[in-house]
């Protein structure tokens, strides 16, 4: 009998970086790929999209991670649950780290400022399936709201995974049936709403804060360098959970961001003195030019090529 954890979809694909960018820009999700020398083939498996009604999206992904890769919600949907069919995968929210495994869930909320981000490394099998629903979704289905970030790990009833499980193993069964279920981990997520964990604050030490400045300016002074969070984390002597969240409660904004805002500062002056598009994404350190002019439309409102002179 072929292991279950080993197995991938008859159907299953390889997805490439842009693949990844691709998806990110649908969903406003930052991609990043740590590997310097990497193929490009980041992951190879099934993701599936379902939309049952409007502002209710489900997403199921079956895959395994060639080349390592992080992911940041830049603006989530305001109720998220995420499901594991199977396997494992670690989040860190502001301060905190929430680890996911097999029938677990998490129901989070998020503000527009809060970023959940997420590390998956080569040879990891997942399957997840993620439940997300806007604003009006939320009143259509006259669901509670919760103002501010919070989330609640909680596990997955029996029924309920199997359900989940028998619907990936047969695909006869209709999207009826799958609706079904989903609206079913809906009303338990919404049940874990009122237990939802406030984010905590980290506290910033007088010492802290000056290593924080120091891998400020050193981004500052060298934007276009390939920052890892590791190498990062390293230098200002924290952990990479911790580096996070206290630069952004530092300096309002995460540290990709700011890195990326000075990345693209410097393209910005370099259009300005008269270089060519595709010259000034490379210099600021940009592999492709078409993810710089996605980037850069988005941060100043205007594509780059309006900017030379």
């Amino acid at each position: 009998m072929q292991n279950r954890y080993d197995s991938t979809p008859a159907e299953a694909r390889i997805f490439t970086d842009q693949d990844l960018l691709t998806f990110g820009e649908r969903y406003a999700l930052d991609y990043r790929f740590p590997d310097r020398y990497r193929s490009g083939n980041i992951m190879r498996g099934q993701v599936e999209e379902f939309g049952f009604r409007s502002g209710m999206q489900l997403v199921y992904s079956n895959v395994q991670v060639m080349e390592s890769y992080m992911s940041s919600s830049l603006d989530p949907a305001p109720l998220n649950i995420i499901i594991m069919l199977e396997g494992y995968v670690s989040l860190s929210l502001g301060p905190e780290v929430i680890e996911l495994s097999e029938q677990m869930a998490l129901t989070v909320s998020l503000d527009k400022e809060v970023q959940l981000d997420a590390r998956q490394l080569t040879g990891q099998h997942l399957k997840v399936l993620t439940l997300s629903l806007d604003y009006a979704a939320l009143e259509l289905l006259q669901a509670p709201v919760q103002s501010g970030t919070g989330w609640h790990l909680w596990r997955l009833p029996p029924h309920l995974y199997q359900g989940l499980l028998a619907y990936r193993q047969n695909m006869d069964l209709s999207r009826l049936y799958l609706e079904g279920l989903s609206l079913q981990v809906l009303s338990h997520g919404l049940a874990q709403t009122e237990e939802l964990a406030p984010l905590k604050e980290p506290r910033i030490s007088p010492q802290e804060r000056v290593r924080l400045e120091q891998i400020r300016d050193r981004v500052v002074d060298d934007p276009r360098a390939e920052y890892s969070l590791t190498d990062l984390s390293r230098l200002a002597a924290m952990s990479p959970s911790s580096l996070r969240s206290k630069f952004k409660a530092c300096y309002g904004q995460t540290l990709f961001d700011f890195i990326k805002e000075q990345r693209l500062n410097m393209a910005r002056d370099y259009l300005l003195q008269g270089f060519s598009v595709q010259q000034a994404a490379h210099f600021a350190g940009y592999s492709y030019a078409t993810n710089f002019t996605t980037a850069f439309r988005k941060h100043f409102g205007v594509a780059p090529s309006s900017l030379i002179r």
